[in-house]
């Protein structure tokens, strides 16, 4: 009896918490992106809070603004001479289940598809972006969406949904980050 007991207690907390893991998101998740976004060209520095580690190249602070669901949240701050910015990271899930993390990852990928920046205008800019198909034998996948506007401040800025191996567990994460497009020459965006 004890056994039965242990069996479906393990297997109710498995399931709710593989589900808090990987539902669908609330209207906050939106509106956390859309603060994250808003700050960027401030370099992040209205949303970043106390200092979690320093390190001799990089400093690692808390997020004021946190995905519902999110394990935790960061702002990351580099020490370069050639690149000051700053970027975010939400850690959405770790488990050893591949199929948990990979819809994890889906679901992550069109909950920021819905996301979008309201300008000052009250118009809306929308992310845009192709999921990259997740596949076990790949120890990291990622799936980049930018905001479709041209706008200097938001033209580096990318999101990117991770879905990585990491020792014996599965990760996806969210990086927000400011990085001239792959397909640029030289890797390099006018500035005008």
């Amino acid at each position: 009896m004890k056994t039965s007991f242990a069996l479906l207690v393990s297997t109710v907390v498995f399931f709710f918490g593989a589900r808090a893991q990987t539902q669908t998101l609330s209207p906050a998740f939106g509106n956390a992106i859309d603060s994250i976004l808003h700050d960027f060209p401030q370099n992040l520095r209205h949303i970043t809070g106390d200092l979690v580690l320093a390190q001799g190249e990089f400093e690692n602070y808390s997020s004021t603004v946190v995905l519902p669901g999110a394990e935790d949240c960061l702002i990351t701050r580099w020490h370069s001479t050639g690149d000051t910015t700053a970027s975010w990271q939400a850690k959405m899930y770790s488990g050893g289940d591949f199929a948990a993390a990979e819809k994890c990852y889906k679901q992550l990928f069109h909950e920021l598809k819905h996301c979008y920046l309201r300008l000052q205008d009250s118009s809306l800019v929308f992310l845009e972006g192709d999921l990259a198909p997740a596949k076990e034998e790949a120890t990291f996948t990622s799936s980049t969406l930018r905001l479709g506007i041209d706008d200097w401040r938001y033209r580096q800025v990318q999101v990117d949904v991770e879905l990585v191996y990491l020792l014996a567990d599965w990760a996806v994460r969210i990086n927000i980050i400011s990085k001239p497009p792959d397909e640029m020459p030289g890797g390099e965006a006018s500035v005008f």
